[in-house]
């Protein structure tokens, strides 16, 4: 009668665990119910703040059905009764063995299949805004993109032609002299398979020559996109052409000959 009910519910395990049968036999049993007979009951896979409210619940409807029944004349030993049958009747069993590793199981394929859904959702979205970025062929069927490279920013357009590329109103082959920048130019066109399909028009301005050829070279590979975007983009995105290279020369540091060289030290 002088029982707490914390210390009433701290009885709990004595009593009614686990329903219809003692510790040893539950664990004996493979499959978790009492004279190996499995429980013959559905269960659902929960959150584990579901599983958490839930318990509060059931402990609440307990502690109600306690209040209810219980009186001033009772013993210790009725209390405790009356506390195994609110246990019994407010408290779900437990889940067998059997059904706790299913539910484990389910838990993981769950969390899988949510990563994997939220993976495909995020690269849907990923492709969305790269497909967003492709720029469009205009009314007089050319493709206009910006190309960058270390300081260089090169202006290009991208028409159907002969395979004609004039860079800053002069021909190729008089801007560049290197046959390497010249390559470097053609590598996007090249990929297409058919380069003297294309003419292009660009207009470059700062860094060196090489930084230009590569600028120039970034931007023919986005202007090519929307001719073919689905075999020309997977084509340039394999050999990173559309992807901007943002390496620069270190500055130099004040109070040193370079950007990491440093002059000689001397103690005295």
């Amino acid at each position: 009668r002088g029982l707490q009910l914390g210390q009433v519910f701290g009885v709990r395990g004595k009593f009614t665990w686990p329903p219809g049968g003692d510790v040893m036999s539950k664990l004996k049993s493979p499959i978790g119910g009492p004279n190996d007979e499995p429980f013959d009951r559905p269960f659902e896979v929960k959150t584990d703040e579901e599983q958490r409210l839930e318990g509060l619940e059931n402990i609440e409807r307990a502690k109600a059905y306690i209040k209810e029944h219980i009186t001033e004349d009772m013993n210790e030993d009725q209390i405790r009764h009356l506390v195994s049958r609110a246990m019994e009747a407010c408290i779900p069993p437990v889940p067998s063995w059997q059904e706790m590793f299913m539910m484990e199981a389910q838990k993981k394929t769950l969390k899988k299949k949510g990563d994997v859904e939220a993976n495909e959702e995020k690269q849907k979205k990923i492709q969305e805004a790269g497909l967003a970025r492709v720029p469009k062929i205009d009314e007089f069927g050319r493709a206009y993109a910006t190309g960058r490279r270390k300081t260089s920013v090169a202006r290009v357009w991208v028409t159907e032609g002969t395979g004609n590329v004039i860079v800053n109103r002069k021909m190729m082959v008089d801007y560049f002299a290197r046959m390497a920048h010249r390559e470097e130019i053609f590598a996007p066109l090249r990929l297409t398979g058919k380069p003297l399909s294309f003419d292009v028009w660009a207009t470059v301005k700062g860094g060196g020559l090489s930084g230009q050829a590569q600028a120039i070279r970034h931007g023919v590979a986005q202007a090519l996109q929307p001719f073919d975007i689905e075999t020309y983009r997977p084509l340039m995105k394999r050999f990173k052409y559309l992807t901007y290279d943002a390496r620069q020369v270190e500055r130099k540091k004040p109070g040193q000959p370079k950007a990491r060289k440093k002059f000689q030290w001397v103690k005295r």
